[in-house]
């Protein structure tokens, strides 16, 4: 496989996403009270692999919407990979997907965490099918699955305390924030597929407002885990360092999103940044 097919792989997956994921799954074993070693890597390639087939998928049923959007990040509009591979990648990464969760099921016992990622990839199917074209029930799942690596986790561990409540709730918000200002960036592209946005239906300072707030909100929650003396994260520079770097770079979105000429595809990779940025403050408070 020539270097630039395993580019355009790592693109059509979002693979990086999928590196977030599978970290996400890691944290939530570690403030859940910890595992086996085994039981995390199989948990971490289970959100891996699923993310991978979700937007493999993605790319597949999006082909016509990402080119009106002039969408050149994704492989399938410059044409470096064909619309068959993606749903032959798209099917092999949630296959894979599902069968790290059986793996992680037989060594865990019980039928859980094997229910939980199965659902997970149904939803994520059903998404790129037809739920994208929902309002607000789309932007609600995609930050749900940023949200879900962490529980998950926990359930690998065995315990959901209020410290990964938290961190779910701060993931959910940003989450849905990002996502609501990629549809203000896709609106054309969203009106071919008869998407119903918050944006196409209410409009861009409505879509801006809902960012904001939702943003600012995660920004707020950022800080509670500091004060929280069950978790690892009281009073530990470890964690707010980088938490006070992801929130100077929400925050700095959220302003750029209101000035007169946008940049959206460098508030992608902002929002982005600040996602690994947080996932780093909560490792490093937990460890």
């Amino acid at each position: 496989m020539k270097k630039e097919d395993i580019r355009a792989i790592w693109e059509l997956t979002r693979a990086e996403h999928g590196l977030m994921y599978g970290s996400g799954v890691v944290i939530g074993i570690l403030l859940g009270g910890g595992s086996s070693g085994l039981a995390a890597v199989l948990g971490f390639f289970t959100a891996f692999f699923i993310q991978a087939g979700t937007f493999a998928l993605n790319d597949y049923c999006d082909l016509e919407s990402d080119i009106a959007n002039h969408r050149l990040d994704r492989p399938l509009v410059r044409g470096a990979l064909s619309r068959g591979c993606a749903l032959m990648v798209a099917s092999i990464a949630t296959a894979l997907g599902i069968l790290f969760s059986v793996a992680l099921t037989m060594l865990q016992g019980g039928l859980l965490l094997f229910i939980v990622a199965l659902i997970l990839a149904v939803l994520g199917i059903l998404y790129d099918i037809k739920m994208k074209e929902l309002l607000v029930v789309s932007n609600l799942y995609i930050a749900s699955t940023m949200a879900a690596p962490f529980i998950y986790g926990g359930l690998i561990a065995g315990e959901v305390g209020e410290g990964l409540l938290i961190l779910s709730l701060i993931a959910l918000l940003a989450g849905f924030g990002r996502e609501v200002m990629k549809d203000v960036a896709d609106m054309l592209g969203d009106e071919l597929r008869g998407v119903r946005s918050i944006v196409r239906v209410y409009g861009v300072t409505r879509a801006k407002q809902v960012v904001s707030v939702s943003s600012s909100l995660a920004v707020v929650l950022s800080v509670v885990p500091l004060f929280l003396r069950a978790t690892p994260y009281y009073l530990n520079p470890a964690f707010l360092i980088p938490v006070g770097l992801t929130d100077i770079i929400l925050i700095h979105a959220i302003i750029g999103l209101w000035k007169p000429e946008v940049n959206y595809e460098r508030l992608r990779k902002e929002t982005l940044v600040a996602i690994a940025s947080g996932l780093l403050a909560f490792i490093c408070g937990a460890l």
